[in-house]
Protein backbone atom coordinates (compact mmCIF):
# COMPACT_ATOMS: atom_id res chain seq x y z
CA UNK A 1 0.00 0.00 0.00
CA UNK A 2 2.85 2.54 1.00
CA UNK A 3 4.95 1.92 -2.56
CA UNK A 4 1.56 1.91 -4.33
CA UNK A 5 0.85 5.01 -2.68
CA UNK A 6 4.49 6.74 -3.54
CA UNK A 7 4.24 5.56 -7.11
CA UNK A 8 0.88 7.89 -7.67
CA UNK A 9 2.30 10.67 -5.76
CA UNK A 10 5.05 10.44 -8.46
CA UNK A 11 2.90 10.26 -11.20
CA UNK A 12 1.05 13.33 -10.26
CA UNK A 13 3.56 15.32 -9.41
CA UNK A 14 4.93 14.08 -13.38
CA UNK A 15 1.75 15.20 -13.99
CA UNK A 16 1.68 18.91 -12.45
CA UNK A 17 4.98 18.85 -13.72
CA UNK A 18 4.21 18.64 -17.16
CA UNK A 19 1.55 21.39 -16.55
CA UNK A 20 3.75 23.91 -15.25
CA UNK A 21 6.58 23.39 -17.91
CA UNK A 22 4.17 24.40 -20.63
CA UNK A 23 2.69 27.51 -18.86
CA UNK A 24 4.50 30.53 -18.23
CA UNK A 25 5.11 31.38 -14.22
CA UNK A 26 5.97 34.24 -12.22
CA UNK A 27 9.02 34.49 -10.53
CA UNK A 28 8.36 32.97 -6.96
CA UNK A 29 10.38 35.13 -4.99
CA UNK A 30 8.59 36.72 -2.67
CA UNK A 31 8.60 34.79 0.12
CA UNK A 32 11.06 36.93 2.13
CA UNK A 33 9.65 40.77 0.85
CA UNK A 34 7.28 41.27 3.97
CA UNK A 35 9.22 41.92 7.21
CA UNK A 36 6.58 41.86 9.60
CA UNK A 37 7.76 45.01 11.29
CA UNK A 38 4.43 46.50 10.87
CA UNK A 39 0.94 46.52 11.80
CA UNK A 40 -0.34 49.45 10.45
CA UNK A 41 0.55 49.87 7.02
CA UNK A 42 2.19 47.79 3.58
CA UNK A 43 3.15 49.32 0.71
CA UNK A 44 1.51 46.78 -2.26
CA UNK A 45 0.03 49.32 -5.03
CA UNK A 46 -3.60 49.12 -5.96
CA UNK A 47 -2.11 47.24 -9.75
CA UNK A 48 -0.92 44.57 -7.93
CA UNK A 49 -4.37 44.08 -5.96
CA UNK A 50 -6.04 43.20 -9.19
CA UNK A 51 -3.18 40.86 -10.70
CA UNK A 52 -4.08 37.42 -11.40
CA UNK A 53 -7.46 37.33 -9.78
CA UNK A 54 -9.48 35.76 -12.79
CA UNK A 55 -10.72 32.35 -12.64
CA UNK A 56 -10.28 29.27 -14.93
CA UNK A 57 -13.91 27.79 -14.07
CA UNK A 58 -16.68 29.39 -15.86
CA UNK A 59 -19.68 28.84 -13.28
CA UNK A 60 -22.84 30.46 -11.95
CA UNK A 61 -25.69 29.74 -9.49
CA UNK A 62 -25.50 29.61 -5.74
CA UNK A 63 -22.13 27.58 -3.60
CA UNK A 64 -23.42 26.07 -0.11
CA UNK A 65 -20.24 26.03 2.43
CA UNK A 66 -19.92 24.52 5.33
CA UNK A 67 -17.07 26.15 6.78
CA UNK A 68 -15.05 26.28 10.31
CA UNK A 69 -12.26 28.27 11.49
CA UNK A 70 -11.96 30.32 7.96
CA UNK A 71 -14.69 33.58 7.35
CA UNK A 72 -15.84 36.38 9.94
CA UNK A 73 -14.71 36.48 13.93
CA UNK A 74 -18.28 36.66 14.35
CA UNK A 75 -22.05 36.25 12.99
CA UNK A 76 -22.18 40.40 11.50
CA UNK A 77 -18.79 39.99 9.94
CA UNK A 78 -19.35 36.59 8.18
CA UNK A 79 -21.97 38.11 6.22
CA UNK A 80 -19.65 40.90 4.68
CA UNK A 81 -17.49 37.93 4.39
CA UNK A 82 -19.88 36.05 2.60
CA UNK A 83 -21.01 39.08 0.33
CA UNK A 84 -17.43 39.96 -0.27
CA UNK A 85 -17.02 36.36 -1.74
CA UNK A 86 -19.96 36.53 -3.95
CA UNK A 87 -19.05 39.93 -5.21
CA UNK A 88 -14.83 38.19 -6.07
CA UNK A 89 -16.22 35.44 -8.08
CA UNK A 90 -19.63 36.47 -9.34
CA UNK A 91 -21.39 33.13 -7.58
CA UNK A 92 -24.40 33.20 -4.85
CA UNK A 93 -21.63 32.07 -2.08
CA UNK A 94 -24.16 30.85 0.95
CA UNK A 95 -22.08 30.18 3.90
CA UNK A 96 -22.70 28.08 7.45
CA UNK A 97 -20.74 28.22 10.31
CA UNK A 98 -21.14 27.16 13.37
CA UNK A 99 -20.43 27.97 16.54
CA UNK A 100 -19.40 24.96 18.43
CA UNK A 101 -19.06 21.16 17.71
CA UNK A 102 -18.33 21.98 14.01
CA UNK A 103 -16.98 18.20 12.74
CA UNK A 104 -20.63 16.70 14.91
CA UNK A 105 -22.42 18.89 13.48
CA UNK A 106 -21.08 18.20 9.56
CA UNK A 107 -20.82 14.41 9.79
CA UNK A 108 -24.53 14.79 10.93
CA UNK A 109 -25.63 16.85 8.53
CA UNK A 110 -23.80 14.70 5.67
CA UNK A 111 -25.39 11.47 6.86
CA UNK A 112 -28.65 13.54 6.59
CA UNK A 113 -28.35 13.76 3.14
CA UNK A 114 -27.90 17.35 3.37
CA UNK A 115 -26.10 19.12 0.06
CA UNK A 116 -23.03 21.13 0.29
CA UNK A 117 -20.61 22.41 -2.46
CA UNK A 118 -17.38 22.80 -0.83
CA UNK A 119 -16.66 21.60 2.95
CA UNK A 120 -14.16 22.82 5.66
CA UNK A 121 -12.20 19.29 6.78
CA UNK A 122 -8.80 18.49 8.33
CA UNK A 123 -6.53 15.57 7.00
CA UNK A 124 -7.98 13.27 9.12
CA UNK A 125 -11.53 13.37 8.16
CA UNK A 126 -10.58 14.30 4.54
CA UNK A 127 -9.34 10.36 5.18
CA UNK A 128 -12.16 9.44 6.30
CA UNK A 129 -14.31 11.33 4.00
CA UNK A 130 -12.30 9.37 0.78
CA UNK A 131 -12.77 6.08 2.98
CA UNK A 132 -16.41 6.73 2.77
CA UNK A 133 -16.39 7.55 -0.38
CA UNK A 134 -18.23 10.79 0.72
CA UNK A 135 -15.78 13.01 -1.69
CA UNK A 136 -15.70 13.51 -5.50
CA UNK A 137 -12.16 13.14 -7.13
CA UNK A 138 -11.21 16.78 -8.51
CA UNK A 139 -8.29 15.40 -9.98
CA UNK A 140 -9.14 16.06 -13.57
CA UNK A 141 -10.58 19.67 -12.79
CA UNK A 142 -7.16 20.43 -10.75
CA UNK A 143 -5.14 19.33 -13.91
CA UNK A 144 -7.48 21.69 -16.00
CA UNK A 145 -6.94 24.63 -13.77
CA UNK A 146 -4.28 26.82 -14.74
CA UNK A 147 -4.84 28.75 -11.56
CA UNK A 148 -4.26 25.33 -9.43
CA UNK A 149 -1.55 23.94 -11.44
CA UNK A 150 0.77 27.30 -11.40
CA UNK A 151 -0.39 28.90 -8.29
CA UNK A 152 -0.08 26.05 -5.80
CA UNK A 153 3.16 24.17 -5.30
CA UNK A 154 3.35 21.01 -6.83
CA UNK A 155 4.45 19.46 -3.33
CA UNK A 156 1.25 20.55 -1.58
CA UNK A 157 -0.76 18.88 -3.81
CA UNK A 158 1.46 15.53 -3.08
CA UNK A 159 0.68 15.71 0.50
CA UNK A 160 -3.41 15.21 -0.19
CA UNK A 161 -2.90 12.63 -2.76
CA UNK A 162 -4.75 9.54 -2.43
CA UNK A 163 -3.88 6.60 -4.47
CA UNK A 164 -3.33 8.92 -7.53
CA UNK A 165 -6.01 11.39 -6.41
CA UNK A 166 -7.17 14.50 -4.95
CA UNK A 167 -10.99 15.13 -3.51
CA UNK A 168 -10.04 18.79 -2.40
CA UNK A 169 -8.78 22.18 -2.62
CA UNK A 170 -6.55 24.25 0.27
CA UNK A 171 -7.90 26.76 2.31
CA UNK A 172 -4.45 27.64 3.43
CA UNK A 173 -0.53 26.98 3.21
CA UNK A 174 0.28 24.75 6.33
CA UNK A 175 3.26 25.88 8.56
CA UNK A 176 4.54 24.05 11.23
CA UNK A 177 4.71 23.90 15.22
CA UNK A 178 7.93 26.05 16.67
CA UNK A 179 8.82 26.55 20.59
CA UNK A 180 7.39 29.66 21.31
CA UNK A 181 9.40 31.61 24.01
CA UNK A 182 8.33 35.03 26.04
CA UNK A 183 11.39 36.94 25.51
CA UNK A 184 10.54 39.50 28.20
CA UNK A 185 10.61 36.63 30.64
CA UNK A 186 13.93 35.42 29.56
CA UNK A 187 15.66 38.33 29.40
CA UNK A 188 14.46 38.91 32.81
CA UNK A 189 16.05 36.09 33.74
CA UNK A 190 19.54 36.77 32.45
CA UNK A 191 18.55 34.47 29.18
CA UNK A 192 19.23 35.13 25.71
CA UNK A 193 17.12 32.90 23.79
CA UNK A 194 19.57 32.66 20.98
CA UNK A 195 22.08 31.19 23.09
CA UNK A 196 20.39 28.20 25.07
CA UNK A 197 21.92 25.12 24.59
CA UNK A 198 19.27 22.72 22.15
CA UNK A 199 18.92 19.54 24.77
CA UNK A 200 16.78 18.54 27.06
CA UNK A 201 19.38 19.58 30.21
CA UNK A 202 20.01 22.74 28.18
CA UNK A 203 16.15 23.69 28.34
CA UNK A 204 16.02 21.96 32.03
CA UNK A 205 18.11 25.26 33.64
CA UNK A 206 16.12 27.78 31.45
CA UNK A 207 12.90 26.66 33.11
CA UNK A 208 14.68 26.48 36.49
CA UNK A 209 15.80 29.92 35.73
CA UNK A 210 12.76 31.53 34.80
CA UNK A 211 10.81 29.79 37.84
CA UNK A 212 13.67 31.36 40.20
CA UNK A 213 12.78 34.76 38.25
CA UNK A 214 9.42 34.66 38.56
CA UNK A 215 7.28 35.91 41.75
CA UNK A 216 4.35 34.28 40.55
CA UNK A 217 2.94 31.16 42.63
CA UNK A 218 0.68 29.96 39.55
CA UNK A 219 3.44 30.88 37.32
CA UNK A 220 4.77 27.79 35.58
CA UNK A 221 7.54 27.82 32.78
CA UNK A 222 6.61 25.45 30.64
CA UNK A 223 3.29 24.59 29.26
CA UNK A 224 1.87 21.61 26.61
CA UNK A 225 -1.42 19.36 25.97
CA UNK A 226 -0.81 16.74 27.10
CA UNK A 227 -3.93 15.00 27.03
CA UNK A 228 -3.82 14.73 22.92
CA UNK A 229 -0.07 14.62 22.95
CA UNK A 230 0.45 17.87 21.33
CA UNK A 231 3.20 19.03 20.38
CA UNK A 232 5.71 17.15 22.05
CA UNK A 233 7.94 16.55 18.95
CA UNK A 234 10.68 19.50 19.39
CA UNK A 235 11.43 17.56 22.84
CA UNK A 236 10.89 13.68 21.53
CA UNK A 237 13.99 14.95 18.59
CA UNK A 238 16.48 14.52 21.81
CA UNK A 239 15.96 10.82 20.94
CA UNK A 240 14.94 10.79 17.23
CA UNK A 241 11.50 9.95 17.91
CA UNK A 242 9.18 11.39 14.96
CA UNK A 243 5.43 12.35 16.34
CA UNK A 244 2.15 10.34 15.15
CA UNK A 245 2.26 6.80 13.52
CA UNK A 246 5.28 5.86 11.46
CA UNK A 247 5.70 2.80 8.60
CA UNK A 248 8.65 0.21 9.45
CA UNK A 249 10.78 -1.38 6.69
CA UNK A 250 8.85 -4.37 7.02
CA UNK A 251 5.20 -1.93 6.61
CA UNK A 252 3.93 -2.53 10.33
CA UNK A 253 2.59 0.49 11.92
CA UNK A 254 3.65 1.82 14.95
CA UNK A 255 3.90 5.18 17.19
CA UNK A 256 7.43 6.07 18.25
CA UNK A 257 6.23 7.76 21.51
CA UNK A 258 5.21 4.46 22.58
CA UNK A 259 8.73 3.35 22.25
CA UNK A 260 11.20 2.27 25.02
CA UNK A 261 13.54 4.62 22.96
CA UNK A 262 11.36 7.33 23.95
CA UNK A 263 11.68 6.61 27.69
CA UNK A 264 14.42 9.47 28.59
CA UNK A 265 11.74 12.59 26.95
CA UNK A 266 8.96 10.75 29.66
CA UNK A 267 11.14 10.74 32.12
CA UNK A 268 12.18 14.52 31.32
CA UNK A 269 8.32 15.88 31.41
CA UNK A 270 8.05 13.75 35.22
CA UNK A 271 11.44 15.63 36.65
CA UNK A 272 9.87 19.21 35.00
CA UNK A 273 6.51 18.05 36.84
CA UNK A 274 8.36 16.73 39.92
CA UNK A 275 9.37 20.46 40.39
CA UNK A 276 7.10 22.30 39.15
CA UNK A 277 8.62 23.49 36.07
CA UNK A 278 5.68 21.82 33.89
CA UNK A 279 2.15 23.38 33.88
CA UNK A 280 0.04 20.94 35.90
CA UNK A 281 -2.65 21.92 34.08
CA UNK A 282 -1.19 20.60 30.71
CA UNK A 283 -2.91 17.65 31.41
CA UNK A 284 -6.46 18.86 31.21
CA UNK A 285 -5.29 21.54 28.75
CA UNK A 286 -6.53 22.55 25.51
CA UNK A 287 -4.56 24.59 22.52
CA UNK A 288 -6.65 27.71 23.83
CA UNK A 289 -6.02 27.40 27.37
CA UNK A 290 -2.42 26.79 26.64
CA UNK A 291 -2.04 30.04 24.27
CA UNK A 292 -4.79 32.02 27.35
CA UNK A 293 -1.56 31.31 29.53
CA UNK A 294 1.03 32.46 26.75
CA UNK A 295 -0.84 35.75 26.37
CA UNK A 296 0.26 39.11 27.35
CA UNK A 297 -2.83 39.24 29.17
CA UNK A 298 -1.77 36.12 31.36
CA UNK A 299 1.75 35.85 31.21
CA UNK A 300 1.00 32.24 33.94
CA UNK A 301 3.84 30.36 31.28
CA UNK A 302 6.93 31.39 29.09
CA UNK A 303 7.60 28.59 26.78
CA UNK A 304 5.04 26.57 24.58
CA UNK A 305 4.35 24.59 21.14
CA UNK A 306 2.49 26.36 18.68
CA UNK A 307 2.14 26.87 15.13
CA UNK A 308 4.57 29.67 13.48
CA UNK A 309 1.31 31.92 12.73
CA UNK A 310 0.89 31.80 16.68
CA UNK A 311 4.28 33.32 17.66
CA UNK A 312 3.08 36.72 15.45
CA UNK A 313 -0.59 36.46 16.80
CA UNK A 314 0.21 36.88 20.25
CA UNK A 315 2.35 39.79 19.02
CA UNK A 316 0.23 41.26 17.26
CA UNK A 317 -2.62 40.92 19.91
CA UNK A 318 -0.59 42.51 22.51
CA UNK A 319 0.03 45.27 19.92
CA UNK A 320 -3.66 45.84 19.71
CA UNK A 321 -4.04 45.83 23.46
CA UNK A 322 -1.44 48.67 23.48
CA UNK A 323 1.06 46.59 25.11
CA UNK A 324 4.92 47.16 23.82
CA UNK A 325 7.24 44.73 22.45
CA UNK A 326 9.11 46.07 25.80
CA UNK A 327 6.48 44.44 27.85
CA UNK A 328 6.18 41.39 25.80
CA UNK A 329 7.34 39.75 23.11
CA UNK A 330 7.04 36.07 21.59
CA UNK A 331 10.16 34.13 19.92
CA UNK A 332 10.84 31.19 18.08
CA UNK A 333 13.68 28.06 18.92
CA UNK A 334 13.36 24.99 16.94
CA UNK A 335 13.73 22.84 20.24
CA UNK A 336 15.74 20.52 21.04
CA UNK A 337 18.73 18.89 18.57
CA UNK A 338 17.99 15.05 17.11
CA UNK A 339 21.37 12.63 17.87
CA UNK A 340 22.31 13.83 14.45
CA UNK A 341 22.53 17.36 15.35
CA UNK A 342 19.31 18.33 13.26
CA UNK A 343 15.84 19.69 14.56
CA UNK A 344 12.75 17.84 14.49
CA UNK A 345 9.14 20.19 13.71
CA UNK A 346 6.03 18.81 12.43
CA UNK A 347 4.38 20.50 9.49
CA UNK A 348 0.72 20.62 10.02
CA UNK A 349 -1.63 18.27 8.08
CA UNK A 350 -3.94 20.02 5.56
CA UNK A 351 -6.62 22.50 5.45
CA UNK A 352 -8.72 21.76 3.05
CA UNK A 353 -12.29 21.97 1.45
CA UNK A 354 -13.70 19.15 0.04
CA UNK A 355 -15.96 18.66 -2.39
CA UNK A 356 -18.95 16.68 -1.55
CA UNK A 357 -20.19 13.73 -3.93
CA UNK A 358 -23.60 14.92 -3.52
CA UNK A 359 -22.72 18.59 -4.74
CA UNK A 360 -24.77 19.91 -6.91
CA UNK A 361 -22.69 23.20 -8.31
CA UNK A 362 -19.12 20.95 -8.58
CA UNK A 363 -18.37 24.64 -11.29
CA UNK A 364 -18.98 26.98 -8.51
CA UNK A 365 -17.34 24.55 -6.36
CA UNK A 366 -13.78 24.53 -8.62
CA UNK A 367 -13.80 28.58 -9.15
CA UNK A 368 -13.93 28.99 -5.37
CA UNK A 369 -10.73 26.83 -4.72
CA UNK A 370 -8.93 28.76 -7.99
CA UNK A 371 -10.05 32.30 -5.94
CA UNK A 372 -8.68 31.15 -2.57
CA UNK A 373 -5.49 30.31 -4.79
CA UNK A 374 -4.72 34.29 -6.22
CA UNK A 375 -3.70 37.14 -4.56
CA UNK A 376 -6.81 38.81 -4.02
CA UNK A 377 -8.59 35.44 -2.45
CA UNK A 378 -5.38 35.22 -0.15
CA UNK A 379 -5.92 39.07 0.85
CA UNK A 380 -9.45 38.06 1.68
CA UNK A 381 -8.42 35.13 3.98
CA UNK A 382 -5.99 36.97 5.54
CA UNK A 383 -6.02 40.57 5.85
CA UNK A 384 -9.60 40.42 5.52
CA UNK A 385 -12.58 42.14 4.06
CA UNK A 386 -12.02 46.13 2.61
CA UNK A 387 -13.68 48.59 4.99
CA UNK A 388 -14.14 46.42 7.90
CA UNK A 389 -10.47 44.91 8.54
CA UNK A 390 -8.60 47.68 6.04
CA UNK A 391 -8.26 50.81 3.79
CA UNK A 392 -6.16 51.49 1.19
CA UNK A 393 -4.92 55.42 0.92
CA UNK A 394 -2.67 56.25 -1.92
CA UNK A 395 -1.62 52.18 -2.55
CA UNK A 396 -1.07 51.19 0.83
CA UNK A 397 -3.08 48.63 2.94
CA UNK A 398 -3.73 50.24 6.78
CA UNK A 399 -5.47 47.57 9.28
CA UNK A 400 -8.69 49.62 11.00
CA UNK A 401 -8.67 48.66 14.75
CA UNK A 402 -11.16 45.72 13.69
CA UNK A 403 -8.28 44.38 11.85
CA UNK A 404 -5.35 44.91 14.32
CA UNK A 405 -7.59 43.13 16.67
CA UNK A 406 -7.85 40.28 13.80
CA UNK A 407 -4.02 39.66 13.44
CA UNK A 408 -4.36 39.02 9.81
CA UNK A 409 -5.66 35.98 10.05
CA UNK A 410 -9.57 35.30 8.69
CA UNK A 411 -8.77 31.35 8.00
CA UNK A 412 -5.15 31.50 6.56
CA UNK A 413 -2.20 33.04 8.19
CA UNK A 414 -0.43 31.95 5.20
CA UNK A 415 -2.60 31.97 2.19
CA UNK A 416 -2.32 29.10 -0.47
CA UNK A 417 -0.54 31.08 -3.17
CA UNK A 418 2.87 29.93 -3.62
CA UNK A 419 4.20 33.77 -4.36
CA UNK A 420 1.84 35.48 -2.26
CA UNK A 421 2.48 38.82 -1.18
CA UNK A 422 1.43 40.03 1.89
CA UNK A 423 0.19 43.80 1.69
CA UNK A 424 0.64 44.23 5.43
CA UNK A 425 3.10 42.24 6.15
CA UNK A 426 3.23 39.18 8.41
CA UNK A 427 3.35 39.80 12.27
CA UNK A 428 5.94 39.84 14.47
CA UNK A 429 7.82 37.34 14.87
CA UNK A 430 6.49 34.79 11.74
CA UNK A 431 9.40 34.96 9.67
CA UNK A 432 11.79 33.72 12.48
CA UNK A 433 9.22 31.09 13.29
CA UNK A 434 8.59 30.08 9.56
CA UNK A 435 12.48 30.01 8.99
CA UNK A 436 12.56 26.57 10.82
CA UNK A 437 10.56 25.33 8.03
CA UNK A 438 13.24 22.96 6.83
CA UNK A 439 12.88 20.58 9.78
CA UNK A 440 9.25 20.34 9.56
CA UNK A 441 7.37 17.08 8.06
CA UNK A 442 4.21 16.28 7.87
CA UNK A 443 2.54 13.07 10.38
CA UNK A 444 0.97 10.22 8.43
CA UNK A 445 -2.20 10.41 7.99
CA UNK A 446 -4.58 7.66 9.84
CA UNK A 447 -8.19 8.04 9.70
CA UNK A 448 -8.11 6.91 13.70
CA UNK A 449 -5.82 9.72 14.82
CA UNK A 450 -8.34 10.20 17.39
CA UNK A 451 -7.36 7.23 18.87
CA UNK A 452 -3.81 7.85 18.38
CA UNK A 453 -4.25 11.08 20.40
CA UNK A 454 -5.97 10.08 23.21
CA UNK A 455 -4.18 6.67 24.03
CA UNK A 456 -0.86 8.51 23.67
CA UNK A 457 -2.55 11.78 25.79
CA UNK A 458 -3.67 9.10 28.15
CA UNK A 459 -0.30 7.20 29.03
CA UNK A 460 1.73 9.38 28.97
CA UNK A 461 0.11 11.65 31.80
CA UNK A 462 0.32 8.46 34.08
CA UNK A 463 3.65 8.49 33.32
CA UNK A 464 4.42 12.30 33.73
CA UNK A 465 2.28 11.90 37.36
CA UNK A 466 4.39 8.80 38.32
CA UNK A 467 1.24 7.05 38.50
CA UNK A 468 3.01 4.06 36.50
CA UNK A 469 6.75 3.89 35.65
CA UNK A 470 7.94 4.40 32.54
CA UNK A 471 8.14 1.73 30.91
CA UNK A 472 5.41 0.08 32.24
CA UNK A 473 3.26 2.96 30.96
CA UNK A 474 4.93 2.61 27.14
CA UNK A 475 3.89 -1.00 27.36
CA UNK A 476 1.03 0.06 28.04
CA UNK A 477 0.58 2.56 25.38
CA UNK A 478 1.47 0.47 22.95
CA UNK A 479 -0.75 -2.28 23.92
CA UNK A 480 -3.56 -0.25 23.83
CA UNK A 481 -2.81 1.35 20.36
CA UNK A 482 -2.54 -2.23 18.79
CA UNK A 483 -5.67 -3.39 20.32
CA UNK A 484 -7.60 -0.16 18.53
CA UNK A 485 -6.17 -0.88 15.13
CA UNK A 486 -3.94 2.37 15.09
CA UNK A 487 -1.02 0.36 14.71
CA UNK A 488 0.20 -3.10 14.18
CA UNK A 489 2.87 -3.83 17.17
Amino acid sequence: MKLRKLFSMFLFVTMLGGLLTGCAQKADDTDAKPTGVTETEGTKTDDAVTEDTGNDTQASGTVRIMMNVTGGKDEAEMKLFQQALSDATGLDVQIEKPASDYTTILMQKLNGGEKYDLIYIGAGDYMNLIGQDALLDITDRVKASEILTNNIDASEWVDITVDGKVYAGFNKKEVHRVVALNNVMLKNAGIDYKTITPTLDGYYDVFKKLKEASTDNEFYPLNAVMADAWDLQPWMAAVGMKSGVVIDADGKKYAPYSTDEAAPVWEWFKKLYDEKLLDPGAFVDKSNDMRSKMSAASMKTAVTVDWAAWVGLHNANALAGNVTSEAYEVVSLPGVQTPDGSYMLCKGGASLFGVPANATNVDGAIKILEYFATQEGGELLSVGIKDNDYTVDGGKYVLTETGKAHANDHGAPFPIKKDFEHPIGYNPGVEEAVSYGEYATIDLSIPNEGDYKATVGKWGIQIVKGEVPVLEGLEGMRNELVALGVTDK
